[in-house]
């Protein structure tokens, strides 16, 4: 009998991950098995105890079960080729004139479209979503023999004004309204029902961002009334109460984690104003963090039963807050005058740059360049899509085959809970010391179980098994009657690769 002999191909980088997360989450391991961290070892054994043993026919498997996996782990992405396009106003010159408003209608060319709505005439009080632009040259100055330009700008005589509507906010980042108070500014964003929003009794409402809030029942008594279940944001617990139809009521939690509801005539008298809007605006000046306005109307009973309420509401939460004089960004400050009626942010510090650098306003993509001194132009920058291209991710990979005698795979080596790879076995129900190495990781029934598998009327086992210690990565066993079933197996193996 000639010495039984295994080379064991190892292929790839055996680099950690990949198979175990995409095994979690899809519940298919083939999805995630890949050449990176794949070694596929099968016999070369050309005599065993006297049978033939194709060699070359079971190498030739590996190697299609190889390219396979590194088919199968090339990776293509859809990348976008992008064009910067320059867009400039025309020169507006620097003659030591102040105030000087920018007017886009005048310096923005007509095929060109200004990032912003200026407003025209000039008012430090802009609608809407509009804007204007304030310069004071005098602060402005330029060096024509080191080629520079000076922007030297402080809080009491800043160089550049940036004014803003009441419908665009100076902190992006914070969505939503803002209130304007004598020293802070607070930021809330609000979400509304649907026209003719209805609930069912007794089943939690789940479309209020962090409310508990169930209507329990409905009478029908004079006025019509709902019990109703809350708990809002941090509260110690939910409380019963009674809403009566067409009442309106605002729900929050106090500094002590209680629930309150209040009607919006309770809260007129509190805070001394009337309507709806402005109590709304009172609670906001007491930084309510977060609060629901809500009325409940009429009820109906649907064809199975049940009871239906129809609610309206809005819920506010506070997304920021900020203080006057806090940058906007790097030495940009915020100003505003009473409760908001006109708001900007102020370039305070000095800045110098070279002719054609860009000196970006605030944080509005739109830049303050000169190529002389005298003649100044406001640039922004638009990107354009020109042409995609597919982007192919191709796995690193690093192919060793090592051929010794009696040489056996280590499975003990793969079954560490700190293991990055999975073990192939092509052909392996030759090698009886690959069967007994399984036997000491899986257990000698399981491993009898895998062997009646081999020898069924299929003549062939693709068994996957999750390693005992570390289930993120595998055993992989193709192993047929001969050369052809092990073939077969691999074959199977692939498709099941290539479908997932």
């Amino acid at each position: 009998m000639k010495a039984r002999k295994i080379i064991a191909l190892g292929v790839g980088a055996l680099v950690a991950g990949g198979l175990g997360a995409v095994a979690a989450q899809t519940d298919n391991v083939y999805a995630g098995l890949n050449i990176e961290k794949a070694v596929i070892a099968f016999p070369t054994t050309a005599e065993v105890d006297g049978q033939v043993v194709h060699v070359k026919e079971d190498g030739l498997s590996a190697a299609r079960l190889a390219l396979s996996l590194f088919q199968d782990s090339i990776t293509s992405t859809e990348v976008e080729v992008k064009a910067t396009d320059t867009h400039m106003t025309e020169a507006f010159t620097d003659d030591d004139s102040a105030p000087w408003w920018f007017n886009a209608a005048e310096y923005v060319p007509d095929f060109e479209t200004f990032p912003y709505s200026i407003e025209v005439p000039n008012t430090t009080q802009p609608a809407g979503e509009n804007i204007t632009i304030w310069f004071n040259w005098s602060r402005i100055s330029y060096n024509g023999t080191e080629e520079t330009f000076t922007i030297n700008s402080t809080t009491d005589s800043p160089a550049i004004k940036i004014y803003f509507g009441p419908d665009i906010s100076p902190f992006p980042q914070y969505p939503g309204t803002t209130i304007y108070l004598t020293d802070e500014a607070y930021f809330y964003d609000s979400d509304s029902s649907e026209p003719l929003q209805t609930y069912e009794v007794g089943v939690p409402v789940e479309d209020i961002t962090g409310w508990e809030i169930t209507f329990v029942d409905y009478e029908l008594t004079d006025p019509p009334r709902a019990l109703v279940q809350i708990k809002g944001p941090d509260a110690d617990q939910a409380d019963l109460v009674i809403m009566n139809r067409s009442v309106d009521y605002f729900l929050y939690v106090d500094g002590d984690g209680n629930n309150v509801i209040k009607t919006l005539d309770e809260l007129e008298t509190e805070y001394g104003v009337t309507g709806l809007e402005n109590v709304t605006k009172e609670l906001k000046k007491d930084k309510i963090e977060d609060f629901v306005y809500m009325n409940i109307g009429d009820t109906f009973f649907g064809v199975l039963g049940s009871q239906y309420i129809y609610v309206d509401w809005t819920h506010y939460w506070l997304t920021g807050e900020v203080e006057k004089g806090e940058p906007v960004v790097d030495n940009w400050l915020l100003n505003w005058t009473g409760e908001g009626e006109s708001v900007w942010v102020y370039f305070n510090g000095t800045a110098t740059l070279d002719f054609g650098e860009d000196f970006e306003l605030d944080d509005l993509d739109v830049f303050l360049t000169t190529d002389d001194g005298t003649d100044y132009r406001l640039v922004w920058y638009t990107e354009r899509v020109v042409d995609t291209y597919t982007d192919y991710m191709i796995p690193s990979i690093d192919p060793y085959a090592v051929a010794v005698p009696d040489y056996e795979v280590d499975l003990a080596e793969f079954n560490v809970a700190d293991n990055t790879k999975d073990v192939y076995i092509i052909g392996g129900w030759v090698s009886n010391k690959v069967w007994a190495q399984l036997e000491e990781v899986f257990g000698e029934e399981k491993v009898a179980e895998w062997k009646e598998d081999v020898m069924d009327e299929d003549g062939y086992a693709l068994i996957v098994e999750p390693l005992p210690n570390d289930p993120d990565n595998y055993v992989i066993i193709a192993a047929g009657q001969d050369y052809t079933k092990t073939a077969e197996a691999v074959d199977e193996l692939i498709g099941l690769i290539e479908s997932n």
